[in-house]
């Protein structure tokens, strides 16, 4: 299965089109490399996707064909972004709250 196709058929992309985009933009890695849209993705390869501010990493669980619900998510792949990762987008995401009050 396709690196992007697989991305958006476990919800990490709204669309296949961002997660392609996302790919070429270099805002993907495959086991530490940069992948091409296209490459093959196999069960235990670790993907990082740059979601602003930080890189989450996934480990993939099980190949699938169609896109899933969001209560199948857990199913086919495991997030193992750290804990210090996390800790520093809940920050960003407080900071954001901050500025947003009225």
């Amino acid at each position: 299965m396709r690196v992007d196709k697989y991305l958006w058929c476990v919800r990490v992309f709204k669309t296949r089109t961002v997660a392609t985009d996302a790919c070429k933009k270099e805002e993907v890695l495959l086991n530490g490399n940069v992948p091409k849209p296209s490459q093959k993705i196999a069960v235990g390869d670790v993907v990082e996707v740059k979601k602003d501010p930080i890189w989450r990493k996934y480990k993939v669980l099980n190949l699938i064909e169609k896109r899933v619900g969001a209560s199948l998510v857990a199913d086919n792949i495991q997030e193992i972004t750290s804990k210090e990762e996390l800790g520093k987008l809940k920050e960003y995401i407080d900071e954001k709250r901050f500025y947003l009050r009225k």
